[in-house]
């Protein structure tokens, strides 16, 4: 059964189509825009393992479509990656009338969004995840972007595609490691809003940690109407809202940058959320009895035993260079329960550590 939700913004609204008839709604769309072009831009494994997939899918558009396929990595999500997307559209005679389609995980999205929101002052765009990460998440919310200085996500917009189209069975051939990085997100989304989905996404979080099966559709269903209550309300993080989203990200781009990218996003929000918890704790947030509570309730998941060696003195210094921090401060988002979450909580270097090396205990 095809699930949708809708998007409502004051500048554009828009809709994410979740379900086995994803592709098809998207056809249906674009054939509705009248384009001149279509650049679908993939990433090379998704080609690798779905390419009948999406040439049967998209040979029945009614315009003319080229591929720009990407090989999907943080040393390409930049400026010259971006260039290159650029000399494609202007060597094949795109125009204001064309479409980007992102077919990839959340660095395709990202890359593929930013050529978008710039190219021609922008153009049209649609966002086919096909990772968990990315369907939980980094498809929805409008933020785009590229690293630049070795600095994540340090140049971007805010720029809303025309659909979100989730098409589950693209998890078929994902390899674990790539599940386990989804979880990373729909471990955050547990703590956002209430004790019903706590309790919804734990139990799925341990089914997919155990190679249980899960209920994949309603688990990215909740994750996404979570994250389309805090965007509807903060689209450009103004009021400070949107900030929650945020919950372990402080650590986990500096634990990305200190491993040289070899933790993944995903396993890098895993343990940047279990530092904010004990960060919460130590700085007086949180009361121990619900840090020992949520210890116990996600002792099932694996973190990656590569953040054993993090040097925690270095992750504290990259955080300066993180862009939710403010004049060098760094700043945390912290929990105190439940949906109660504390937003630019400044910390002390000793507190940080202390976070960061209780965090490797439990690996």
């Amino acid at each position: 059964m095809t699930k949708k939700i809708n998007v409502k913004l004051s500048d554009k609204s828009h809709q994410i189509i979740i379900g086995n008839d994803a592709l098809q709604n998207a056809v249906e769309k674009i054939n509705s825009l009248n384009l001149s072009k279509c650049l679908l831009v993939i990433d090379k494994n998704v080609i690798k393992h779905h390419s009948m997939l999406i040439r049967k899918t998209f040979a029945l558009l009614n315009c003319k479509t080229f591929s720009y396929i990407l090989n999907a990595n943080e040393k390409n999500k930049s400026l010259t990656e971006t260039g290159k997307i650029y000399k494609f559209l202007i060597d094949n005679y795109f125009d204001r009338n064309s479409i980007i389609i992102a077919i990839g995980g959340g660095i395709t999205g990202d890359l593929a969004g930013f050529a978008a929101s710039t190219f021609l002052r922008g153009i049209q765009f649609i966002q086919i995840p096909t990772t968990l990460l990315s369907m939980v998440d980094s498809s929805v919310g409008g933020k785009t972007g590229i690293n630049f200085n070795s600095k994540k996500n340090m140049v971007g917009t805010f720029y809303q595609p025309e659909m979100v189209v989730v098409y589950p069975e693209f998890l078929s051939t994902l390899p674990k490691r790539e599940l386990y990085s989804g979880a990373g997100e729909i471990f955050k989304y547990a703590f956002l809003t209430d004790f019903n989905n706590y309790y919804f996404l734990k139990n799925n979080l341990k089914k997919l940690f155990s190679s249980s099966a899960i209920s994949i559709e309603k688990t990215i269903y909740t994750c996404l109407k979570i994250k389309v209550g805090i965007v509807e309300n903060d689209e450009k993080e103004i009021s400070g809202l949107r900030k929650i989203l945020n919950l372990g990200h402080t650590f986990a781009h500096a634990f990305e940058a200190e491993s040289n990218y070899k933790i993944n996003h995903g396993q890098a929000v895993i343990g940047g959320i279990f530092c904010s918890l004990f960060l919460s704790q130590i700085l007086g947030y949180m009361q121990m009895e619900r840090l020992n509570k949520f210890l116990n309730d996600f002792n099932f998941i694996k973190l990656n035993p590569g953040l054993k060696s993090i040097n925690s003195g270095s992750v504290f210094n990259l955080m300066s260079s993180d862009k939710k921090s403010i004049s060098c401060q760094k700043r945390f988002v912290l929990l105190v329960d439940v949906g109660n979450i504390i937003t630019d909580v400044k910390a002390s270097k000793a507190h940080v550590i202390y976070a960061i090396e209780k965090m490797k205990e439990i690996i």
